[in-house]
């Protein structure tokens, strides 16, 4: 699974697919959904076959071989997207709390409170980034429909 998603937060979701409730039921399927969009991965990228794991394992990776490649390329490794390394602007950090806020005055699970929450403190501490701006703006829009 990529790092844009968590791994412990996916599964808790899954397992949410399980309840009694239809609206909990509901409500996790969007939350996925949302993850998914967010993240860019379909489900064909977060299931692998046994005989994918077995190939991943025997795959052997060596580190200076790829440094060697990147040096004769020119190319750098930077860690991902330069929009993800931006910080944010006060203006996005307004739409962060107004996405929260009109979130959480929403039928949602308990799960995606605690989420709320941590989106919170996040922007509190400065450790809110933009993943984090375009997955509140997929599940308020998942949930509006």
């Amino acid at each position: 699974m990529r790092t844009d998603l968590e791994r412990d937060d996916f599964i808790a979701l899954l397992e949410k697919l399980k309840s009694d409730d239809e609206a909990d039921v509901l409500a996790a399927a969007r939350d996925i959904n949302a993850k998914m969009t967010v993240a860019g991965v379909n489900w064909d990228d977060l299931l692998m076959s046994q005989d994918d794991v077995v190939a991943e394992s025997d795959h052997s990776y060596d580190e200076d071989e790829e440094d060697e490649d990147d040096e004769e390329s020119g190319a750098e490794d930077d860690g991902g997207d330069d929009d993800e390394l931006n910080p944010l602007s006060a203006e996005e950090k307004a739409e962060a709390s107004s996405l929260i806020a009109a979130i959480r005055n929403m039928e949602i699970s308990d799960l995606t409170k605690d989420e709320l929450e941590e989106y919170e403190d996040d922007l509190e501490h400065g450790e809110f980034e933009q993943m984090d701006l375009r997955y509140l703006r997929a599940l308020k829009t998942r949930l509006s429909a």
